[in-house]
């Protein structure tokens, strides 16, 4: 084969793995300049290495490959090698897919390079309706999460991927010799790999639910608690009330129990409040937070819009959000030193075709350089280690489900608001 066809095959291999890699991640882009850039390069290195008979030029190219990725796109190192490990995966299997079909068709099993064009221009189109019609949203939601898992499975994976490019580039003949067989064992290798990561990926979801509900429910357990003494004190009220009938001046009975009533809705609203939240987990992570303001003296009231919506947030997602968002409102509600008294308000609902969280404390406005890093990570108003996290993390998992989230100042009030 002449180094001119190794280019072109080349160029039409590195196309393919960069039309994929861009459905992957938004940042890389085969069609602009970078991108049209990195294919000439990684053409003319794979004809030096077939120049000079390189076995192991190809895994050399593709260190060069995430190189040039990870500088031109500004991709994240661990975000490179786990999106290349899958589109390494997704390659192979299609190219081994294509080879098998053409040399069961035309019963040759010749490397050639019209062969070679042939099959990667099969993978062109597969990386094209791939780029077309698969939505990558749901299964980047999944990459961000479980990294560290997935990883590992696409490293045993592409581990036989790299040991059979290897072999191809050292002895063709036996690749296709054996390319039924060898397909063969990749798929059921991949499954393999594919069931045991939705094996650990659904034992972790199960060990997060489990841990959220043993720390949350003491505090369901504490507002069904508060509900059953206030139905106990329900019996005195009714006392008090009879008695006040009793006294004659009709205008002080009626001032009195106005009066009196009033404040005992005031006192059994927050928690009857809750207590239509169906989902227990929003319903223990507000209460939890309601008992932390009042042990710090801060009002701390809930409002509902209409009616109360199913966030699409997983469990420890709600944890973590309203939590985070929770625990700042309060503590920066804290820090307020004037006569007024310190107040959270939470705020729950549907607005048009929106679900809505907004969350609001008195803890005074930011400063305009502080604005533009709230979301950042690392970046916090308060001092102390492990700081800056908080928003950060609302933040993704806002993003992560395509939702919007909004800094705003009213009076006294700082507020956050998030749509879904």
């Amino acid at each position: 084969m002449q180094w001119y066809e190794i280019f072109i095959l080349s160029i039409l291999e590195t196309v393919s793995i960069l039309i994929v890699w861009s459905k992957l991640n938004r940042k890389v882009n085969v069609f602009s300049k970078k991108g049209a850039f990195i294919v000439i390069i990684i053409s003319i290195i794979a004809v030096l290495f077939f120049i000079y008979e390189t076995d192991i030029g190809f895994a050399i190219n593709f260190f060069i490959l995430c190189t040039t990725i990870i500088f031109l796109f500004n991709v994240a190192i661990k975000e490179t090698i786990l999106q290349f490990f899958i589109v390494l995966s997704i390659m192979i299997s299609i190219q081994l897919t294509f080879t098998y079909i053409l040399y069961w068709v035309t019963e040759s099993m010749v490397f050639s390079f019209n062969n070679g064009v042939v099959v990667n221009i099969g993978i062109i189109v597969v990386s094209a309706l791939i780029y077309k019609f698969i939505i990558f949203d749901e299964i980047y939601k999944y990459l961000v999460r479980y990294r560290n898992y997935i990883i590992i499975i696409m490293i045993n994976i592409s581990g036989a991927v790299l040991l059979l490019i290897y072999i191809w580039q050292i002895n063709k003949e036996f690749i296709t010799s054996y390319i039924a067989y060898l397909l063969l064992a990749v798929f059921i290798w991949e499954a393999l790999n594919l069931y045991f990561l939705y094996q650990s990926i659904r034992i972790r979801e199960q060990q997060k639910v489990i841990d959220i509900h043993e720390k949350y429910t003491p505090f369901l357990k504490s507002m069904v608690q508060e509900v059953r003494q206030k139905q106990h004190d329900f019996k005195n009220h009714l006392n008090v009330l009879y008695g006040l009938i009793q006294i004659q001046d009709s205008g002080q009975v009626n001032m009195e129990i106005k009066e009196y009533i009033e404040k005992l809705i005031e006192n059994i609203k927050s928690t009857d409040k809750l207590l239509n939240i169906k989902d227990q987990v929003l319903s223990a992570i507000i209460y939890s937070k309601k008992v932390l303001a009042d042990e710090k003296n801060i009002c701390f009231d809930v409002e509902f819009i209409s009616q109360i919506p199913v966030y699409p947030l997983e469990k420890y997602e709600l944890v973590e959000l309203f939590g985070n968002l929770l625990d700042n409102a309060i503590e920066a509600a804290e820090t307020r030193k004037d006569e007024y008294p310190p107040k959270v308000v939470l705020i729950l609902g549907i607005e048009g075709d929106f679900k809505v969280v907004e969350i609001k404390n008195t803890g005074g406005t930011l400063q305009n350089e502080e604005i533009g890093k709230i979301f950042h990570r690392g970046f916090s108003t308060k001092k102390g280690k492990h700081r800056g996290y908080g928003l950060y993390n609302v933040k993704k998992i806002v993003s992560r489900h395509s939702g919007t989230i909004e800094l705003s100042f009213d009076d006294d009030y700082t507020i956050f608001k998030i749509k879904f």
